[in-house]
């Protein structure tokens, strides 16, 4: 049908936004300020630390975006870059590729250092748009998979044969948008735990404590919540509310310094939002335009049918229907 050609392209284009929305929600939580509000809120190790003393301590190396592989069977996108090799951290990467399934990237990932022990944990930090909560899979199951590549790919790096007493902690915190309503504004937590089921048992909880999955649903909504991390991304990530608005409360209530740079990724995210919006509303107009055409050739095509006794194809040849189109009237009449 005629539609069809522009109805791929109106698709393409809206996917197109959506995925510059998605890099500009990571942009955005990728600056460290950012990042340490959510090492102080999410994590146990940072709880009890100063702001300005984490983003000034506890980062090592850079914070690498959309660079490191999550599958194991696809070199990481910056693995014949040496020229940071004095400061990332080894064996800090952001992909893993699938030959099967196609290149899969971290979005952000970057390691940090508890300030009372020195020891490294390594973390990796998801941002998520989920334009639609429809997904075949639940999110967890995701960041699972995510979390446990991220021990796995540890071997030969931080730890060789089997010296497994120096695998790294993980954390994998997934930060969605545009959660269900029932999960709106909410933060669950999931990792290791150890439960006796019969006898005694005494293990050290660093030696089970390895992973840890922390999923942040936020909406605008969120933007009056009490807590601290689910105001600050959702003030953050906001499609709708003014880009003036936004500064302001960034400012004042946590402090954030608006450089030119952050409030420019502030205006992007407002601007892109608004674009994802208005070509759902396109397409909705188009899909009802399309609909109403459709209805209204079918029933020509049934009066000419039953005034001229014509077959289907005779009526729709008089009425100039294409050819191509016209197999999916007739199953229409």
């Amino acid at each position: 049908m005629a539609t069809v050609p522009t109805e791929l392209a109106n698709s393409l284009d809206a996917a197109g936004t959506r995925a510059k929305l998605d890099t500009a929600a990571k942009k955005l939580v990728k600056h460290r300020v950012i990042l340490a509000e959510i090492l102080k809120e999410c994590t146990d190790e940072f709880k009890n630390f100063d702001l300005k003393y984490i983003q000034d301590n506890c980062f090592v190396g850079e914070v690498k975006m959309d660079i490191v592989s999550v599958d194991q069977d696809i070199p990481d996108a910056d693995e014949t870059d040496t020229s940071d090799a004095d400061t990332s951290v080894v064996g800090s990467d952001t992909e893993d590729a699938s030959i099967k399934e196609g290149t899969i990237r971290y979005d952000l990932i970057f390691d940090a250092v508890v300030p009372d022990t020195q020891k490294q944990i390594r973390m990796v930090i998801n941002v998520e748009i989920q334009v639609s909560t429809d997904l075949p899979y639940s999110i967890v199951t995701r960041a699972i998979y995510y979390a446990a590549r991220l021990v796995s790919r540890q071997k030969g790096t931080v730890f060789t044969n089997s010296d497994y007493q120096k695998i790294q902690k993980v954390y994998s915190i997934w930060i969605c948008p545009d959660p269900k309503k029932m999960n709106a504004n909410s933060i669950a937590e999931y990792g290791i735990t150890q439960q006796k089921v019969i006898g005694r048992v005494k293990e050290k909880v660093e030696n089970y404590d390895k992973i840890k999955i922390i999923i942040l649903s936020v909406n605008d909504e969120g933007m009056e919540n009490r807590n601290t991390i689910i105001r600050l991304l959702s003030t953050l990530l906001s499609t709708t509310e003014s880009v003036e608005n936004r500064k302001k409360i960034l400012q004042n209530d946590f402090n954030i310094s608006m450089t030119k740079e952050i409030e420019e990724e502030v205006a992007e995210m407002c601007n892109l939002g608004m674009a994802v919006e208005l070509k759902g509303v396109e397409k909705g107009v188009a899909q009802g335009i399309k609909q109403g055409v459709e209805i209204k050739l079918i029933e020509d095509i049934k009066n000419l049918m039953d005034t001229l006794k014509l077959t289907a194809e005779q009526a729709m040849d008089a009425l100039k229907v294409p050819k191509e189109d016209q197999e999916y009237y007739a199953k229409k009449l």
